[in-house]
C-alpha cells in the first residue's frame, strides 16, 4: 500500500465519542451512555476532551463560550427563566396580562415580598374562603410548601411564591395526580421543541378532602411529590415494567388509557398539554437566544445545547390542565422498573436526536479544520453577508429536519409548526416576549448608567 492510500486510509478513521459524566449522579445517564450507545465515558472536571457534558446543574455562558463546534451540553445557558418558581411565575404572569385567555393555564401567583400587597388586595377580594399554597422561593421535592387561608402566616421577609391553590382537582380513585411531562429543547434560535411521548403519572397515597384547616398539613393528600409520598406508609412501588398501571408511581400511557376507557377525550388533552408546552418556551425564547448567541455568535447549525425539561402538569375537575412548575433538571432516579424503562429510553432518544455520533463528530472537525485552512490562505477573516448567513442556517435547518424526522425514537415534534397558521399563532407569543426582553434589557442598562453616574459623581 502506498504512502497516499496510507494517508487515506487514515482520514477515514472515525473518532470516538466521549461523553464526561463527572457533574452527574444518575447511574441511568452513564448506562446510556457507555452500555447503549457504546461510547466512552470519562469524570474529569477539569477536562474538555469531550463530545457530551453532562450536568445536573444548570450551565453559564462562560462554559458555552469556551466550546467547540462538535460539543455539546445539556443544559442552556439562562433556562432559569423558567425553572426557577419565582421567575416562572414573573415571566408567565407578564404574557397573561397581555395573553389573559391564551396564558390562562397557571395558577395566579404572587412573588413574596414584592407583590405582597397585591395579594393582600386580591385576598381583601376573596374574603377568607381562598386557599394559598405557599413555596420557599428555592425549594425542590416539596421541601418547605404548606397551604393557608390567612396571610398572617406567611413572614413578611421570606422570599416566596404565592398560587392560588386548586382545590378542586380531577380524581383517579379518589388521588389526586399529575403529570411529569418531559420535554426536550434541541436549539433556541429558533425553537426547536419535542415532547416526549411517554412520562409519569405521579398519585398522592392519602385519599383526596377538599381543603380545610384541620387538613393543611396532610402532606400526603395535596402533594404529588414523589419524594414526599414515597415514605408513606400506603405507597405502592412499580415492580413489573410489563405493569405500568399499577402503583402510586405510572406511566403516562396507562393513565391515559384508562382515562380513555373511561370515556375522556385524550387526543384533546394532549393538544392542550402540547400548547402550553409551547407558549411556556415562547415566552423565554428572546431570553434564551440572547444568552445563546452571545456565547456562540457562529453556530448557525444551532445545537450546542439541548434539555430535557420536566413539565409538571395537573388536571382540574372539568379534565383541563394546568401547569405547576418546570424542572430544568428532572430526576433520573431509577428506583423501579417503571423508571429505569422510561428515563433510559429518554435519555437514549434524547442524545441520538441531537445527532452525537462519530460520523456527525467528524464532519464538523474537518469542516473547522478547511475554514481555518482558508483563514490562513488568505491571510484574513472570511465575512459572510446576512443574506449568506440566513441562507445558511436554513439550510442547516433543513438537513436538521430531515435528520430528526428519521430518528424520533419516543419523541414527537411540536415546534416549529407544519402548518403556518400555527407558525402565525406562536409568532405573536414570540414578539411580545420580545418586547417584554427589551424592555428589561433597557432598564437594566438605565440602572447601570445611573450607577455609573452616581459613581463618577462620589469620586469628584
Amino acid at each position: 500500500m502506498s504512502d497516499s492510500e496510507n494517508e487515506q486510509q487514515k482520514k477515514v478513521v472515525l473518532p470516538q465519542i466521549i461523553m464526561n459524566v463527572y457533574d452527574t449522579q444518575y447511574q441511568v445517564v452513564r448506562y446510556v451512555g457507555q452500555e447503549i450507545l457504546k461510547w466512552k465515558l470519562i469524570s474529569e472536571p477539569e477536562s474538555w476532551d469531550w463530545d457530551v457534558y453532562w450536568t445536573d446543574s444548570g450551565v453559564h455562558a462562560e462554559m458555552l463560550s469556551k466550546m467547540k463546534q462538535h460539543q455539546k451540553v445539556n443544559h442552556f445557558p439562562g433556562m432559569y427563566i423558567l425553572a426557577r418558581k419565582n421567575n416562572l411565575g414573573k415571566q408567565l404572569t407578564k404574557m397573561r396580562r397581555r395573553f389573559p385567555k391564551e396564558f390562562k393555564f397557571f395558577p395566579f401567583t404572587w412573588m413574596l415580598p414584592s407583590d405582597s400587597q397585591d395579594l393582600r388586595e386580591y385576598m381583601k377580594g376573596k374574603g377568607r374562603d381562598e386557599i394559598l399554597i405557599v413555596k420557599p422561593e428555592a425549594s425542590c421535592q416539596g421541601r418547605g410548601i404548606f397551604l393557608t387561608k390567612s396571610l398572617d402566616f406567611i413572614s413578611p421577609t421570606e422570599k416566596y411564591v404565592v398560587q392560588k391553590y386548586l382545590g378542586e382537582p380531577f380524581l383517579i380513585d379518589g388521588l389526586k395526580f399529575d403529570f411529569r411531562i418531559y420535554v426536550l429543547v434541541a436549539g433556541c434560535d429558533p425553537l426547536r421543541i419535542f415532547i416526549y411521548t411517554e412520562g409519569l403519572a405521579r398519585f398522592a397515597t392519602e385519599k383526596y378532602l377538599p381543603p380545610h384547616p384541620s387538613n393543611f398539613d396532610d402532606l400526603c393528600m395535596h402533594l404529588t411529590n414523589y419524594a414526599i409520598n414515597k415514605n408513606n406508609e400506603n405507597f405502592v412501588f412499580n415492580e413489573d415494567v410489563q405493569r405500568m398501571d399499577i402503583g402510586h408511581k405510572r406511566s403516562m400511557s396507562s393513565v391515559f388509557e384508562k382515562l380513555k376507557q373511561e370515556g375522556r377525550d385524550i387526543d384533546q388533552l394532549w393538544m392542550d398539554i402540547k400548547q402550553i408546552i409551547i407558549k411556556t418556551l415562547c415566552s423565554a425564547q428572546p431570553f434564551l437566544k440572547h444568552q445563546y448567541t452571545t456565547s456562540q455568535p457562529n453556530n448557525l447549525m444551532n445545537n450546542m445545547c439541548f434539555e430535557i425539561l420536566g413539565f409538571d402538569i395537573i388536571l382540574d375537575n372539568s379534565f383541563t390542565p394546568i401547569l405547576l412548575e418546570i424542572n430544568h433538571s428532572p430526576s433520573f432516579t431509577t428506583d423501579s422498573p417503571l423508571d429505569q424503562y422510561i428515563k433510559a429510553n429518554l435519555i437514549e432518544d434524547s442524545l441520538v436526536l441531537m445527532n452525537v455520533n462519530r460520523e456527525e463528530k467528524y464532519r464538523l472537525i474537518q469542516e473547522k479544520h478547511q475554514e481555518m485552512q482558508k483563514r490562513i490562505l488568505t491571510g484574513r477573516n472570511i465575512k459572510m453577508t446576512q443574506e449568506d448567513r440566513k441562507a445558511i442556517v436554513e439550510q442547516y435547518q433543513l438537513i436538521r429536519d430531515a435528520y430528526e424526522d428519521e430518528h424520533l425514537g419516543g419523541f414527537e415534534k411540536i415546534y416549529p409548526c407544519d402548518e403556518e397558521y400555527e407558525t402565525d399563532y406562536y409568532t405573536q407569543f414570540l414578539n411580545y416576549a420580545s418586547d417584554i426582553f427589551e424592555e428589561s434589557t433597557d432598564l437594566i442598562a438605565s440602572k447601570q448608567k445611573n450607577n455609573w453616574k452616581s459613581i463618577k459623581i462620589n469620586k469628584t
